[in-house]
């Protein structure tokens, strides 16, 4: 695989990821994050530039996203399949609570994520879409590691051992309850959803302040959560 790659393609790309995780980066800044010389870097930026990935801002010379990544990004919307069908349960989800509503992906060793409804209670938990964490932290990191290929969860347990029985509960009960692990005050509970191989290809999460998360508030959410992947996973042609 790594052979058929294109490094300047592959260059261009790091660059872009930078500039999502963090916006109006300078060159010299770019340069130290992806360690690339500040010369491939401006030729890469002026490439991007030139297609409308990339804009530049002027005194003093920054980088952000351009406008192009916004028409790519509703064109692989509209393309993947999951995010569509998880839409409608989402924004019904949000709606019944009204709390934050994420779905999230595994990325290698990170977890991404890919749809978001916030919560339209002044206190609420922020959250975007392109958002990144570790696999295996907090609720839908979990949920993500528990219904990871085995070789993927080995990989884990060698670090930290403990994680063995987290993940042996999460997939005999099929879902995931945090609190306050990411950020004190902050309550997570997240769901798997299946292919139609049976194989877990995202998590549906609901996350909000510990002030709102009663017992019973959790089992309700706790629920809806599941019945809401099912339905995710059966228009997607899982067979439970």
């Amino acid at each position: 695989m790594k052979e058929n790659i294109v490094t300047a393609v592959d260059d261009a790309l790091l660059l872009l990821m930078l500039l999502g995780e963090k916006n109006n980066l300078g060159l010299s800044e770019l340069a130290r994050l992806s360690g690339m010389n500040k010369s491939k870097v401006y030729r890469l930026l002026c490439t991007l530039e030139n297609r409308h990935f990339v804009q530049k801002n002027e005194n003093p010379v920054t980088y952000h996203l351009g406008h192009q990544l916004l028409s790519l990004g509703n064109c692989a919307r509209q393309q993947i399949n999951y995010i569509q069908v998880a839409e409608v349960e989402a924004e019904q989800l949000r709606q019944r609570f009204d709390e934050n509503i994420q779905m999230r992906i595994r990325d290698n060793d990170e977890i991404l994520q890919v749809l978001h409804k916030p919560s339209g209670q002044s206190l609420q938990v922020r959250s975007e879409a392109g958002n990144r964490r570790p696999l295996g932290s907090g609720a839908s990191g979990r949920v993500l590691l528990a219904y990871s290929p085995k070789d993927v969860q080995a990989h884990f347990i060698e670090k930290n051992p403990s994680i063995e029985k987290s993940i042996v509960t999460i997939r005999s009960q099929g879902f995931a309850i945090t609190r306050g692990e990411l950020t004190a005050g902050i309550g997570a509970i997240a769901v798997p959803i299946f292919s139609q191989h049976g194989e877990c290809i995202a998590s549906l999460s609901i996350s909000l302040p510990l002030s709102r998360f009663s017992d019973e508030k959790e089992q309700d959410m706790t629920e809806q959560l599941l019945l809401s992947a099912l339905r995710i996973s059966r228009q997607l042609g899982y067979d439970s």
